[in-house]
């Protein structure tokens, strides 16, 4: 069972991530509309699905760690690397200033919806991180299920009373200026979808063929009504532009077990499997899109799709002939793995 589990993880993510990549490719097409109601509830949704409660204070020490060495190393490689580039692009057009410096290592180290450009995608990994501990802190003091669901839901509603209430009230380009560091209120929200997928993990684990067929007819019966101006909806996490108290939870969840009932169809397809790749090296795949999108984008002009080749194989052929052969910097980009400490007690005679 574990092993037909990992298989349609893999696909989940290998095809969340190929929409990640399309979905930056254009602004134009209802289709990245469509993208945004469900790619980033996916990803937490998963992140859910395969996280492990902590029981102790220990424990969760260590699983701050883990999360640090293996997320936080990658973001400020990446992060460092890219800003090289902005600055040696800056140089190069004459724009460069000690005020435009100074701004951009300001936006850097306050991160979330405050960096854009080659640092795009940056945003994901912090409200991660800071998603994963906060599950991991209600896991860890509330024991029942129940009490943890209703936390949930309370962070739900907080969410929506700031995108709701809060910033109409405070004006948008107002509340921009204020400095939420790492999209920490989008925790908020993330950690709905993380603990929606830790919840109903073993109903996702086998979808049954009834509940995947509806899914799969809502989400297209959600397009078709916004095709005919019968649905004014749209989602993007990273910009706190959810503001439907009810759709922003039907819609993502609706959408995203629609994708994982075909997933788990998918994966049994053998053809599919030398694709799952993608889905396995799927944090490349999303530091670098941008970024080698950015350099090519200099040298030729091409559209969507070439952007969206690109977004996959340049990240896989960096890893594969750059970070992999080099034991000394790949765990800067890959991140390290940390063991925990075994404790031995010694027995006298």
């Amino acid at each position: 069972m574990k092993i037909e589990r990992e298989k349609w993880l893999d696909v989940a993510k290998m095809i969340g991530i190929f929409l990640v990549v399309y979905g930056h490719s254009t602004e134009g097409p209802n289709s990245i509309t469509f993208i945004y109601w469900f790619h980033m509830p996916l990803f937490f949704i998963i992140s859910g699905y395969l996280f492990k409660p902590v029981n102790s204070v220990n424990e969760l020490k260590f699983y701050i760690k883990k999360l640090t060495f293996r997320l936080l190393i990658p973001y400020c490689t990446y992060l460092i690397l890219f800003s090289f580039y902005n600055i040696a692009i800056d140089l190069l057009a004459g724009s460069m200033s000690t005020s435009t410096l100074l701004n951009e290592g300001k936006s850097l180290l306050i991160g979330g919806r405050f960096i854009t450009g080659v640092h795009g995608v940056f945003w994901y990994v912090t409200c991660l991180f800071i998603t994963q501990i906060l599950f991991a802190l209600i896991c860890l003091y509330f024991k029942k299920n129940s009490t943890r669901f209703l936390i949930v839901i309370a962070c739900y509603l907080i969410a929506h009373f700031e995108t709701i209430k809060v910033i109409p009230y405070i004006g948008k380009n107002s509340f921009n200026q204020i400095s939420i560091p790492w999209n920490i209120d989008v925790a908020l929200l993330s950690i709905f979808f993380l603990g929606l997928g830790f919840f109903t993990k073993k109903y996702i684990a086998s979808i049954p063929n009834f509940f995947g067929i509806v899914c799969i007819s809502l989400s297209i019966l959600y397009m078709v009504l916004y095709e005919m101006d019968k649905l004014d909806y749209h989602l993007s996490l990273k910009y706190l532009r959810y503001d439907h108290l009810f759709l922003d939870a039907l819609i993502p969840i609706t959408m995203v077990v629609a994708l994982l009932f075909l997933c788990q169809k998918l994966a049994k397809l053998q053809i599919i499997q030398p694709c799952t790749i993608f889905g396995k090296e799927s944090i490349t795949i999303m530091y670098i899109h941008i970024f080698a999108n950015a350099v090519l984008s200099q040298f030729f002009d091409y559209g969507p799709l070439m952007y969206t080749i690109i977004g996959l194989v340049v990240p896989m052929l960096a890893k594969k002939f750059i970070i992999e052969p080099q034991p000394i910097i790949k765990p800067l980009f890959i991140g390290l793995n940390v063991k925990r400490k075994q404790h031995l007690k010694v027995r006298t005679v």
